[in-house]
């Protein structure tokens, strides 16, 4: 929990400068590839959480693989991170960033899980369900469930709109139970 304080500080602060400089749409597309990196990457993953490794060292080989894909904001963020020792916090930093990002953008999730994969045209029909329940800039979350059998389950934040079959088989048959 102590961790996750502190890489939402960080997040918050980069954000800060981010808007200061106007870089905001940079920096999220640096944090997404920081993350991208880290997770891809047992050996980084390895490296960022070292006790043996020295702050250097770290800053040197993060400056490295990240040269000339990120922005200069979050090259000298991430120089300043490791120069605190708290590099092993990067990933968690890149998460909490792209919540505050959200946040400051207004976007929201709206998860949708269908039997199978949905086609362009029902993706247009699902965000257009979700700005009737007032979900504006929403953004999909596609999953795939076999057992719906058909329909779709869709979440948007503590909304629930469940229009599967497997629901209504199990309504029909609590129905049955009862009578």
């Amino acid at each position: 929990m102590k961790g996750s304080l502190a890489a939402r500080r960080y997040a918050k602060s980069l954000l800060a400068l981010a808007l200061e400089q106007g870089t905001v749409d940079a920096v999220h597309a640096d944090m997404l590839l920081v993350r991208q990196g880290v997770s891809d990457s047992h050996d980084l993953k390895n490296l960022l959480t070292s006790p043996i490794v020295k702050a250097e060292k770290k800053a040197a080989i993060l400056s490295e693989i990240f040269k000339g894909k990120i922005s200069d904001l979050s090259d000298k963020f991430i120089g300043l991170v490791t120069s605190k020792g708290r590099e092993a916090l990067l990933p968690a930093i890149a998460v909490a960033y792209e919540e505050a990002y959200r946040i400051h953008k207004n976007i929201s999730t709206v998860e949708v899980t269908s039997a199978i994969a949905l086609s362009d045209d029902q993706k247009k029909k699902i965000l257009a369900i979700a700005a009737k329940q007032g979900v504006e800039n929403a953004e999909l979350v596609e999953k795939v469930d076999p057992a719906l059998i058909g329909g779709f389950v869709m979440r948007m934040g503590d909304k629930q709109i469940d229009a599967s079959i497997s629901s209504r088989f199990n309504t029909m048959k609590q129905e049955l139970i009862k009578n």
